[in-house]
């Protein structure tokens, strides 16, 4: 950690460039005594604890299957935050916060493009909020309505998760801007922990370029787009580089899988990898999990669909596991794993990067080095981390392939090597799939043994699933937690689940089953962390802490104190809610800070942030200590199936629409109906007819027809979006287009005159314009010829399409003998103009 001295240098020399860190100073009150460590534990520094991100951790005595019961264990207070926290919540034990001593602290990032900082153990104001935005200045966060994208709204700022240097006391993130109409920027941030203020050469904007062919390049040039490309896996950081990783929003093109990598200390960009540089997609999203690092440094991630060499030499990977070796300022596909249905898994969506990689510690048997990965589609593979398997058009080479083992991967499996009760210590993977139970596979001689061991049979989590995490002290006490996000695009709240992890058919604790424990509005894909003794959740609007009541269940949740800035004072409005009224009581304190934030009180209902002249804003409601069960809505597990799932349009003239293709929408499930939205295109192509209904039963088929019309000249990318309630996704087909200004032709080519006397005019010549484009051509000025050629008469203002014509009168009139030759010259907004006809003359 940064000393005093230090600190006071850091401060006094930083130039924030618009970025504000905040520290409260007074307004905070003297802080209780810090929560001891439980011996072992260090911190919570990266997502899922750990490089290999097995999502467990080893050191928690204090939460146990025998403690953790609805007698004595749930929310015990709930932090304000402005913006919905995707970021995993970090923890760094025992920080010296200047001028308010020592805390231990919980960190977590919003899509506001907030970073706060939060004592660990007690609720009140934040020690410190740094915010990137800057609205006075027309800095925001990035509108959902920018992108298009419906996934995450309504503003997208930080969305993977940071990772924190304990040595150096640096935290590091990736805020996401929009800098001006048009104009967005995203950079890497290392901060001091300790304050919240940019480390020096901090920040970075983040761009980046590689050779291609990809449907983006310019020039043979495949350049990072700040605005496509979303940096959703965690953060990684490994031998001195912080690695970032990105794909898309919505599968919003053109887009790629970009790995970059910055040496931590002067953020200097050290690593440049592309995914598919001759192709497109292969984005890099794993739900939020970031790459693991093996035990070499190497990286292993699993890319989406996308573009795929199914020859060598190879180029683009959609839809693969890869290692990757960093060296020569960028990375080497050393072994990958692509399975040999992958044209398939590209053409309808199911992605084999949408669940996170799980490397295993090392395992008794042929292959020690292990590691899992699935899919959209439930296939669980274990893979020699040494040698992958690479891609077999016929047979998939790998340790071991379990067909549809689960639901559609949306999370990142866990490890724990525990010991069960009555069988002895076993190796142990953790699932929780889409519209699935959690489920607990044993792991044994370097296989996955079948069926599972264990599962929650009498709770089954919608779409995303969740990520499984582990908290144990050592082998023994394990527990399973999990959040159930499935109301995360409804309103709903999120779900904290407990299960005892030797045995899942056990469940410890439901906070869906207490409304004073709500943690607030779900969050899709969002991880709990377990660290000493608490359990900490980040939703739509607040941190939310859980753990063991002193005293047992007997009082109402305490709450905040949530801290206003100078531009932004909020008041509370109750927000009805379907489940018990919960305890809530929120006071706001303002703080003076150099920029504008927003920041809401925490609570159930819902407080909202208003411009008010008196900080205070307090909602209290009646406490309910009873339990009262309330059940999930069901999830329509169901999967739609687009044809083609590409289309790519003819030439087109600009602003007038092409013949039209058909694309038919399948509802491929047994027995759940999809509700559909009207379906979407983007700029540049227009949707003429739809018989889809609002609701597509089972089995049936639609049909949707889209045709190209271009807005500007050149090449145009798009999609066709299918927005429905069914849990593998958003459908998108691919459109390419081209848009190209009308033609027309004339008759004759050219004229001739002659022979014409001297100071003699000849009989006028007609020249024909007829416009065969779909468009109307128009003239921006009156057709002009050489001397001694004269425009005598012009009916050519503006040309119908489909066959219009207009005639221009041109007479020759010499002024002395010899051969002339000239242009009539026209100007107009069809193609190639000016253009120029051909004009010849002889006098004698």
């Amino acid at each position: 950690m940064l000393g005093t001295a230090a600190l006071v240098a850091v401060i006094s020399g930083a130039e924030l460039s618009g970025h504000a860190a905040i520290v409260p100073g007074q307004s905070r009150s003297a802080h209780a005594v810090m929560r001891a460590l439980e011996p072992g534990y260090t911190g919570t520094f990266l997502y899922r604890n750990d490089n290999f991100r097995t999502g467990q951790n080893l050191t928690e005595s204090i939460l146990t299957p025998s403690t953790v019961k609805p007698s004595q264990f749930g929310l015990l207070f709930a932090d304000a935050i402005d913006g919905a926290a995707y970021a995993q919540p970090l923890y760094v034990p025992n920080v010296s916060i200047p001028g308010l001593g020592a805390h231990n602290v919980v960190y977590v990032a919003t899509e506001n493009d907030s970073v706060y900082a939060f004592d660990a153990d007690e609720p009140g104001p934040a020690l410190w909020q740094t915010s990137f935005i800057n609205p006075a200045a027309g800095i925001t966060a990035v509108p959902a309505t920018d992108i298009g994208c419906t996934d995450l709204v309504p503003i997208i700022g930080i969305t993977a998760t940071p990772v924190i240097d304990p040595a150096t006391g640096t935290l590091y993130v990736v805020s996401k801007v929009k800098l001006s109409p048009g104009n967005y920027q995203q950079q890497l941030h290392a901060l001091d922990i300790t304050t919240g203020l940019e480390q020096p050469n901090s920040p970075v904007t983040i761009s980046a370029s590689v050779p291609g062919t990809g449907e983006d390049a310019v020039k043979g040039v495949v350049s990072f787009d700040p605005l496509l490309q979303q940096d959703r896996p965690a953060l990684t950081l490994a031998n001195g580089v912080v690695y970032l990783s990105f794909a898309s929003h919505c599968d919003i093109g053109p887009y790629h899988g970009w790995v970059l990598g910055y040496d931590e200390t002067s953020l200097v960009q050290v690593v440049v990898f592309n995914t598919s540089p001759n192709g497109d997609q292969a984005g890099i999203w794993e739900s939020g999990c970031g790459p693991g690092v093996d035990t070499n440094g190497d990286l292993i991630t699993i890319t989406g669909n996308g573009t795929f060499d199914t020859s060598t030499p190879r180029i683009n990977y959609g839809d693969s596991i890869l290692r990757l070796t960093p060296g020569a300022g960028t990375m080497s596909v050393t072994s990958f794993f692509t399975p040999l249905n992958e044209l398939v898994l590209d053409d309808d969506d199911l992605d084999m990067g949408s669940g996170g990689n799980l490397l295993l510690p090392d395992q008794p048997g042929p292959n020690p080095h292990l590691m899992v990965g699935i899919g959209k589609v439930g296939t669980i593979y274990l893979v020699n981390r040494d040698s992958m398997g690479g891609f077999n058009a016929t047979t998939d080479q790998m340790v071991q392939e379990l067909l549809t083992a689960v639901g559609g991967m949306f999370s990142t499996p866990a490890y724990w090597q525990g010991t069960v009760p009555s069988v002895g210590l076993q190796n142990m993977i953790y699932t929780i799939g889409g519209a699935d139970q959690p489920k607990m596979f044993v792991i044994s001689n370097g296989l996955i043994q079948t069926p599972p061991e264990a599962a929650s049979v009498n709770y089954t989590f919608g779409y995303p699933g969740g990520s499984p995490v582990i908290s144990a002290n050592g082998a023994t006490g394990g527990i399973l937690w999990a959040l159930e996000t499935s109301q995360w695009n409804t309103g709903g709240p999120s779900i904290l689940y407990a299960f005892d992890a030797t045995n899942l058919a056990t469940e410890l604790y439901d906070s869906n089953k207490f409304s004073a424990d709500h943690p607030g509005l779900a969050v899709k894909f969002t991880v709990p962390t377990v660290a000493n003794g608490s359990v900490y959740v980040g939703t739509q609007a607040r941190l939310a802490v859980f753990g063991l009541f002193p005293d047992g269940r007997k009082s109402p949740t305490r709450t905040a104190t949530a801290t206003a800035t100078a531009t932004a004072t909020p008041s509370a409005t109750a927000t009805p809610s379907a489940t018990p009224t919960a305890s809530v009581t929120a006071t706001s304190t303002l703080t003076a800070t150099p920029t504008a934030s927003s920041t809401a009180p925490t609570g159930t209902p819902t407080p909202t942030a208003t411009a008010a002249a008196t900080p205070t804003a307090s909602v209290t409601a009646t406490p309910s200590d009873t339990p009262t069960p309330t059940a999930s809505p069901s999830p329509v597990f169901a999967t739609l199936y687009a044809k083609p799932t590409s289309i790519s349009f003819p030439l087109q003239v600009v602003g007038h629409a092409g013949k039209a293709a058909n694309v038919t929408i399948t509802n491929t499930a047994a027995n759940a109906a999809v509700a559909l939205d009207p379906p979407t295109v983007s700029s540049g192509f227009v949707v003429t007819s739809n018989n889809c209904p609002s609701v597509l039963p089972a089995g049936a088929s639609c049909t949707v027809a889209v045709a190209s019309k271009p807005t500007v000249k050149g090449k145009q990318l798009g999609q066709l979006r299918l927005n429905s309630d069914a849990r593998f996704g958003v459908r998108v087909i691919k459109l390419k287009g081209k848009g190209v200004a009308p033609k027309m032709r004339a008759q004759p080519k050219s004229l001739t005159f002659g022979p014409v006397s001297a100071d003699a005019a000849s009989v006028a010549q007609s020249i024909t314009l007829i416009n065969d484009s779909p468009a109307p051509i128009t003239f921006t000025t009156a057709p002009a010829a050489t001397p001694p050629f004269n425009v005598t008469a012009n009916t050519c203002t503006t040309i119908a399409p489909n066959g219009g014509a207009c005639t221009i009168s041109v007479e020759f009139a010499p002024h002395k003998h010899g051969k002339y030759h000239g242009i009539l010259e026209l100007h107009d907004d069809a193609a190639n103009s000016p253009q120029h006809i051909k004009i010849f003359g002889t006098s004698k």
